[in-house]
């Protein structure tokens, strides 16, 4: 049984071996239609009432089945960062093996690959790309893009602008705003060229510009995604820092998808248990539900990460922070997340930060965020590989 309205594209185009039943806004009509024939029957309100509840009934039934779980748990992405702030390394035999092993050992299913450009500092107007040092070339971009689809995976392509004066990209305010964001367009209508040209399933329009997203920039952001998508057809989203931006952006209605890079502050303690973590993410979820209520628009963490020191809970965003080795917080931490937000209907994927394009990297004496070869990489293994029967590849 086929629902629809009953307009004449509905009616014209209808499958003949459907019957389709066209519920009219007028109270008490129903209308049958099958193939050669139409016919309008008035209904007692008793009758109605059945009607009514068989149908709504046949399809909550229909939404709730395990048919209907899995087609939207295999919408879910199964992501990770993997980024690289070296002009060649994308196009290396090193980083096309680090992809393989990504996808053929923890059941990935998107990556998000993510080149950054540069500006002198927070008040600067201009942003540009480091093509001799830290910035993916746009000919090792493609390729990276090209071994990630032909291993499996879909690509996110998330740009990001640093500055060259170690300013935070959420402090940038820009002497002349209006000059920064031509510059910007310019930026990401070249990024938008290449993943239209490549097929790139997601493209994120920008990342932690928290001082550039408060509402007086809203008419502009608005004009960075009109001129995105005349260049791009696919998805698109931005990255909000996980404290105040994520709830003071205004122009979500024009994206796909709400990113926040959830690196949230838990306890204030090191090696807390796993009930400590989970109460402290209690504040931390109610927020990005407020935020998904508001806006009805699905959620994606486009970051979220932990390294592998004693106190990684603490401050998860500083990748600068002294401490021992802890391997077990890091899994823990992975635990309480998968705890946390595994069966939440609105989260429509998660990005870990990060993989390493360079596979020496990670195992047991390495204190960066890779889960590769650590406990945390076999935590998130088993729930990748688990979620909706998927299988390595």
């Amino acid at each position: 049984m086929q629902i629809l309205d009953n307009s004449p594209h509905n009616l014209k185009n209808m499958n003949k071996n459907y019957i389709l039943i066209a519920i009219d806004v007028n109270p008490g009509i129903i209308k049958a239609i099958q193939p050669e024939r139409r016919m309008n029957l008035k209904l007692s309100g008793i009758a109605w009432g059945l009607i009514s509840f068989v149908l709504l009934a046949g399809l909550t039934c229909y939404l709730a089945s395990p048919f209907m779980q899995q087609a939207k748990e295999s919408n879910f992405q199964k992501g990770m960062a993997f980024p690289t702030w070296d002009s060649e390394q994308y196009g290396t035999a090193s980083s096309d093996e680090s992809l393989r092993i990504l996808a053929q050992t923890t059941c990935t299913d998107w990556v998000q690959l993510v080149p950054t450009w540069y500006q002198n500092d927070r008040i600067s107007n201009a942003m540009f790309p480091d093509f001799v040092g830290q910035t993916a070339r746009m000919e090792t971009l493609r390729h990276a893009i090209q071994i990630s689809h032909s291993l499996g995976l879909k690509v996110m392509l998330k740009p990001h602008v640093d500055s060259l004066s170690g300013d935070w990209r959420g402090t940038f305010q820009p002497q002349d705003p209006m000059t920064w964001f031509k510059n910007y367009m310019d930026m990401m209508e070249a990024f938008a060229r290449i993943a239209q040209d490549e097929g790139v399933e997601i493209l994120s329009i920008g990342c932690e510009f928290v001082e550039l997203t408060s509402s007086e920039y809203t008419p502009d952001w608005k004009e960075v995604i009109h001129d995105i998508r005349g260049a791009y057809s696919g998805s698109l989203v931005y990255a909000a820092n996980w404290g105040r931006e994520s709830l003071q952006v205004e122009f979500w209605d024009d994206l796909d998808f709400i990113g926040i890079d959830a690196y949230f502050e838990l306890t204030n303690r090191t090696d807390p248990k796993m009930d400590e973590l989970l109460a402290a993410w209690t504040p931390h979820i109610a927020q990005i539900e407020s935020i998904y209520q508001t806006w009805q628009k699905p959620i994606l963490l486009t970051e979220i990460g932990y390294r592998s020191i004693d106190g990684a809970n603490m401050r998860p965003w500083d990748w600068e922070i002294s401490g021992e080795i802890d391997l077990a917080e890091q899994a823990q931490c992975y635990q309480a997340v998968i705890r946390t937000f595994g069966e939440k209907d609105w989260l429509e994927g998660i990005y870990w930060w990060n993989w390493e394009p360079d596979p020496s990297l990670g195992g047991s004496s390495d204190k960066g965020y890779t889960p590769y070869g650590k406990p945390a990489g076999k935590v998130l293994e088993s729930w990748y590989c688990g979620k909706n029967g998927r299988s390595r590849r």
